[in-house]
């Protein structure tokens, strides 16, 4: 086995390709692969042997070299199969190794003259010992340094000339160009990130950082990895999926990311690991406005969350910063944010999902009651279709509230009653009527709480009595259309019986409604028990439809019809309520009908227009050929007033 004349000592600290460059030039070599051609290694790139390099080749090597087995292996870096290299015993990222690009301190060459393994590591910027920017390209010729050709590690590679016995020999000496050096405030904190990898023993001897107790079980490499996926987070840009952090694919972006000043900023993070990592997060949370699109704890924590899944980490990194995550997110709580249940740091908030799944409330009616400004509720910034949070508390009084409505048209189906004198009740308070976001989830604006009409009927029907006190009885709702034209008194009648002053019992039949099935001995009974009776028309709804029109006039639909047809009605809009309640009262308050003339008069219906025409009142309308007869209200009271025509 042959063996090179001037031996090699590897130094601890030192990079393989490095040394090998070192025993080319000192053996009056220029290429290094030369070198390794006589053990029968065939490369172009000698760098490569840091990663490849096998026990057989091994020995060889060290005896052509003149070195022991044990310092060329410790300065190799085997590849595992996670993709990860052994660095001088720290696991790191194979993807950091600069393989093909020399680096080198001209400080560091001047206090040693070998090239340190710290330098070839991509992150690293600088030499750790004398803060000095490295030098990857030569000063003169701007050559990138290389391994495939040397003039020993001090040089460059490319630059040379005969000297005068016409030798060829170098002509830039790169101690001759020192580069900048680092300053920056928390240099403590960049000596910790640098001290996890740096393989000098006076500085593994002495690092010995205090961690906090969720590090403490990561060994150095998996540090390392995390101080550089935290320089990957810092900025966050919002161009990039939250998913996603940054990693860097060129040597340029090597340069741009991981800076002296964030590798001291991350390695600040993790020696303060819990108030650091809070700052990271506060820091993201700064920029979840410019994250459209993303809600929640993505939104919030950006590529921070990414840290969680960052498949460059181990799986202990990872759960460490997925505890981490957790632990912000239950004490930064305090204000309300749209996020997971997991997230969220507290359970009175509930989403739109679960809220329909408890309370048994569509999805859509949520999207409704999101825009009430009666209901809190909590939707990301700065969006209009972000997901919304709803306090718990607030939906389960909606939809207690929800389940005990009743719409007006049903209230007074009960009842027996119009829309109208529905609204009269509720104006009195013997029901109650509902306002506020819950109308958003029914179909109706005129809702009440079914209770309350409940506890009415229940109040009406304790006060029916045994019967008649004659053969003669009026159901209580044909009483009060027998009232004259206009709003009728449906909250005296009411009031009458609760009072004990009407008295009434019940017909028994089909007809169930309650002022139906309730009725009185005589019309004059009831007429006295309301009258002087308060009629709260404000209360009413001031639309109304054709039915209600017909129950105020005193006359059937089919004549309201004719009414519209004629004009004597106008129609406002389309629907179901076209007609101004104003207008019906007007119409009723102007004329009077063929029917209510002949409930006043006591005579049959057939008999009235003759009966008006011997005393010279004529109809002011006619809808159609005898039919939908219409006089003058006061034209006909003046004449039944003094003629004494009124029935008893």
């Amino acid at each position: 086995m042959p063996k090179l004349p001037v031996p090699l000592r590897i130094e601890g600290d030192e990079h393989i390709a490095g040394a090998l460059c070192r025993a080319t030039a000192d053996n009056g070599r220029r290429f290094p692969s030369e070198i390794l051609a006589l053990v029968d290694i065939e490369t172009l790139h000698p760098a490569s042997i840091a990663a490849n390099l096998v026990e057989p080749d091994a020995s060889a090597l060290a005896e052509l070299l003149g070195t022991d087995v044990a310092s060329l292996l410790r300065a190799t870096h085997p590849v595992a199969p996670d993709g990860r290299c052994d660095f001088f015993g720290a696991a790191i990222r194979t993807k950091h190794r600069e393989g093909q690009i020399r680096r080198v301190s001209p400080r560091g060459l001047v206090d040693a003259p070998y090239l340190r393994a710290m330098w070839q590591l991509k992150p690293i910027g600088f030499d750790p010992r004398t803060r000095e920017i490295l030098l990857s390209a030569c000063p003169v010729c701007g050559t990138a340094l290389g391994f495939s050709r040397t003039y020993g590690v001090c040089f460059c590679d490319r630059c040379a000339a005969n000297d005068a016995l016409g030798f060829l020999q170098p002509t830039v000496d790169l101690r001759d160009f020192p580069q900048p050096l680092v300053e920056i405030e928390d240099m403590a904190a960049l000596d910790f990130v640098t001290g996890l990898v740096d393989p000098d023993e006076t500085v593994r001897l002495a690092f010995a950082p205090a961690l906090d107790e969720d590090l403490t079980g990561l060994d150095r490499g998996e540090v390392f990895d995390l101080c550089m996926a935290i320089v990957g987070v810092l900025d966050q840009d919002p161009k990039r999926a939250v998913t996603s952090p940054a990693k860097p694919t060129t040597r340029a972006d090597y340069d741009r990311l991981f800076t002296p000043e964030r590798l001291a900023e991350a390695g600040r993070i993790v020696l303060d690991w819990r108030t650091g990592f809070d700052r990271l997060c506060e820091r993201a949370r700064a920029t979840s406005k410019e994250r459209p699109g993303f809600y929640g704890i993505k939104a919030e924590l950006g590529q921070v969350y990414a840290l969680t899944a960052d498949r460059t980490l181990t799986d202990r990194v990872r759960a460490v910063v997925r505890d981490a995550v957790l632990r912000n997110m239950a004490t930064s709580s305090a204000g309300v944010a749209v996020r997971r249940t997991e997230h969220r740091g507290r359970d009175d908030l509930i989403t739109i999902q679960q809220a329909a799944a408890r309370f048994g409330i569509r999805n859509k009616l949520f999207r409704r009651l999101a825009e009430a400004p009666g209901l809190t509720h909590h939707r990301a910034d700065g969006t209009r279709k972000g997901p919304v949070l709803f306090v718990a508390e607030e939906i389960a009084a909606l939809a207690a509230v929800r389940a005990d409505l009743e719409s007006a048209s049903s209230v007074g189906l009960r009842l027996g009653i119009p829309a109208g004198g529905v609204a009269q009740l509720a104006e009195a308070g013997l029901i109650e009527k509902v306002s506020g976001p819950v109308l958003l989830t029914v179909v109706g604006k005129n809702q009440y709480r079914r209770s309350t009409v409940d506890a009415l009927i229940r109040d009406l029907e304790a006060r029916i009595g045994g019967g008649p006190s004659g053969s003669f009885h009026i159901r209580l709702s044909k009483a009060m259309y027998r009232m004259p034209a206009g709003e009728k008194p449906w909250l005296a009648l009411v009031r009458a019986v609760l009072d004990g002053r009407l008295a009434v019992f019940e017909v028994q039949g089909r007809l169930n409604a309650t002022l139906i099935k309730l009725a009185a001995s005589s019309f004059e009974e009831v007429e006295a028990a309301v009258s002087g009776g308060e009629i709260v028309a404000g209360a009413a709804e001031p639309m109304v439809t054709r039915a209600e029109a017909a129950d105020i006039l005193g006359i059937t639909v089919a004549t309201v019809i004719g009414m519209i047809g004629a004009g004597w009605l106008p129609e406002h809009g389309t629907g179901v309520c076209t007609l101004r309640r104003a207008d019906v009262v007007r119409v009723a308050r102007t004329y009077i009908s063929t029917a209510e003339v002949s409930r006043l008069m006591g005579v049959g219906y057939r008999w009235v227009r003759d009966r008006l025409a011997k005393v010279g009142i004529e109809p002011v309308a006619e809808l159609r050929e005898n039919r939908g007869i219409l006089y003058d209200r006061e034209q006909v009271s003046r004449w039944l007033a003094v003629s004494g025509k009124v029935a008893a």
